[in-house]
């Protein structure tokens, strides 16, 4: 049974778009996210985990929200929590643009490319080391709340750009998430049809991954 592990922010643990800032956060339902609308495409051969968490930088320390919310403290504790695994699903990057931390796209992507060589060194002495996939997210939009993010908007429009560099150059896959959804009326995040159109988009993506991982 393939195992494909999904590591992300708020994108993949479900919160839906706000209304405004001072709404209670919520979550979209489990079968309704997008990385379960993926296993429902890939049927009940595959396992599908999510590990998300709503305001997971790459590398980045918070100053505010907390030196837990840094991708890279808690990687290695996941892959060896869902070990073995096929594939590796990686989408962060959107909370290295709130304005405290004033990342740039290059910088983020830079954060993405830390990630991957922690997997690839953790896995280095394994036969068989998960496909990562590295999926661009939907990139921020003029909506987004200008006392969190900024100028968020205008400094992720690269993102794609040097994610995509990033994977090629790290024998990853990559997959623009911008191509299929936007964000929602927040600017950040995907609501509940975009979850749908994105978990397909992905089934078919990881369907590819795991055929020519068959062949090798």
């Amino acid at each position: 049974m393939p195992t494909i592990v999904c590591f992300g922010d708020s994108n993949t643990w479900g919160c839906p778009p706000f209304a405004n800032i001072a709404q209670t956060p919520d979550r979209i339902v489990p079968a309704r996210r997008w990385a379960n609308v993926m296993g429902r495409e890939l049927g009940p051969e595959s396992w599908v985990v999510e590990e998300g968490l709503s305001g997971r930088t790459t590398v980045f320390d918070d100053p505010i929200e907390g030196t837990h919310k840094n991708g890279s403290r808690t990687l290695i504790p996941i892959l060896e929590s869902h070990a073995p695994m096929d594939v590796l699903i990686v989408m962060l990057g959107t909370n290295d643009f709130k304005d405290q931390l004033s990342i740039t796209a290059y910088n983020s992507a830079r954060g993405t490319l830390t990630l991957i060589q922690m997997i690839k060194g953790h896995f280095a002495m394994v036969e068989h080391p998960p496909e990562v996939l590295v999926v661009t997210p939907p990139s921020i939009t003029e909506e987004a709340e200008p006392a969190i993010w900024g100028i968020g908007h205008q400094r992720c429009r690269d993102h794609a750009h040097y994610l995509e560099q990033v994977a090629h150059r790290t024998g990853c896959f990559h997959f623009d998430a911008n191509k299929v959804v936007r964000a929602g009326i927040d600017g950040i995040h995907m609501d509940e049809a975009s979850h749908e159109i994105f978990g397909k988009a992905l089934a078919g993506e990881v369907r590819a991954i795991l055929a020519m991982r068959n062949l090798r």
